[in-house]
């Protein structure tokens, strides 16, 4: 119970193989496809009720995918903060949203500049809140903000390689 790791999210999370990942703790994956904000805020209590000692959140391309505002986004996480307030013995970390490739992925909706808002955005909001973040972008973009394609084989979602470079992000800061 002490090593319990959850991952929050959409289907970026939900595509992780976290218990393979990070076998010295008990993982566990709360990532569904296709969800918005609003749902991963909703289903925060199935988590809670887990009692992991950390909590690995990722969420809101889904809200700007449908082209909804970053700030409903922002707002929803403020909201999880307000929550994670009542449990202050689990920590919680939130990650930045990857970059797409729009090369590969057509769709309108889905716009790396409103990506790289929102991230810039979630940062501020964790500095305030003392929130830990993790920039996930960097390491996923290309010098033109595009996800690198070798990470992806459709612009939005990982393959093996794509995973294997979020594990060494959070390895390599020592969050897990």
């Amino acid at each position: 119970m002490k090593n319990r790791i959850a991952f929050l999210g959409d289907s970026l999370t939900e595509g992780g193989s976290w218990d393979e990942f990070f076998p010295a703790y008990e993982t566990a994956n709360f990532g569904i496809s296709g969800e918005r904000s609003d749902e991963i805020l909703f289903r925060l209590d199935e988590v809670l009720f887990w009692e992991p000692k950390k909590i690995f959140l990722m969420m809101g391309i889904n809200d700007l995918g449908e082209g909804l505002g970053y700030e409903k986004v922002l707002k929803n996480h403020q909201k999880l903060f307000s929550i994670m307030k009542e449990h202050k013995d689990i920590e919680l970390i939130v990650q930045s949203l990857l970059p797409i490739n729009d090369t590969m992925l057509e769709s309108a909706n889905f716009n790396g500049t409103k990506i790289f808002e929102l991230n810039y955005h979630l940062r501020d909001l964790c500095e305030k809140e003392k929130i830990t973040f993790v920039d996930l972008y960097t390491a996923f973009s290309t010098y033109t903000n595009q996800l690198i394609h070798d990470y992806t084989n459709d612009g939005l979602h990982l393959n093996e390689a794509g995973y294997r470079i979020w594990q060494n992000c959070l390895q390599s800061q020592n969050l897990i």
